[in-house]
């Protein structure tokens, strides 16, 4: 699967399908049925990570990320113990109308989560 950018090398020749994602952030019931918000720290590193982040008012500490209802479905699914692959096939079953390419959209779709410091592998060496 071609799901990384040419100026990312850190994921060549890397097996998705292999890999067990976890969760990188807290996170929050949303307003609807399943939903999830994902808080994003709003300052990680670096001296504004390090100084203001701890004195910033509880709603300006961390950006809000709604996820949608397919988003929020990968989000739950992440306990440290599936591999990219098993949560496709749960995917798979919890949305049949989605059944083209399944798993090079879910591998792109927790790609990004983790591009955006949202989770990250655990068995992961880079």
């Amino acid at each position: 699967m071609n799901i990384y950018r040419k100026s990312s090398r850190k994921w060549r020749g890397v097996d998705f399908m292999g890999l067990v994602p976890e969760k990188a952030c807290a996170w929050t019931p949303g307003d609807e049925p399943g939903q999830v918000v994902v808080l994003q720290p709003r300052f990680r590193s670096g001296l504004l990570g390090r100084f203001l982040q701890p004195r910033l008012k509880e709603n300006k500490k961390y950006l809000r990320i709604p996820l949608e209802e397919r988003g929020s479905c990968l989000w739950g699914l992440m306990d440290g113990q599936l591999t990219v692959g098993e949560m496709a096939k749960v995917f798979g079953r919890d949305f049949p109308e989605d059944n083209e390419q399944i798993p090079e959209r879910v591998a792109t779709y927790l790609y990004q989560m983790a591009e955006n410091h949202l989770i990250k592998f655990k068995n992961l060496n880079i």
